[in-house]
């Protein structure tokens, strides 16, 4: 599986999530999860604030893989806020039931309200 770096004018993350019944518009750093030349997986964020990138984007084609494939995305995901300097990454769920919330339960994120999720990012200063 190869990760590709692009944004949201990327034809295949438009496909994709045309798929999914999203359309993104707003500037976005996105990865797309290729493998043999399909696309399985994308992931993207957007500016939060001065300090916070926030996760817009996270669909998965693959059941059988989905943990793996979700952690790889937002570990990757979260890389690259930290090189652009952000101290933190945000996520926002439209409901408590959401699948992915013990996903990123599992990577450190907590509850900062009823429906957002954030992880700081421990300085090594």
């Amino acid at each position: 599986m190869e990760i590709i770096v692009t944004d949201e004018r990327d034809e295949r993350f438009i496909e994709f999530c045309a798929s999914f019944g999203c359309e993104i518009n707003e500037p976005q750093v996105v990865l797309l999860l290729n493998s043999f030349s399909k696309i399985v997986g994308c992931a993207s964020f957007k500016v939060y604030d001065a300090d916070s990138a926030e996760i817009t984007t996270l669909f998965l084609n693959s059941y059988d893989e989905r943990e793996k494939i979700a952690y790889k995305l937002i570990r990757q995901l979260e890389k690259i806020a930290m090189d652009y300097e952000f101290k933190n990454v945000v996520v926002s769920f439209d409901s408590k039931e959401d699948i992915l919330i013990e996903i990123f339960e599992k990577l450190d994120y907590q509850f900062e309200d009823e429906l957002l999720m954030k992880k700081d990012f421990k300085s090594l200063i």
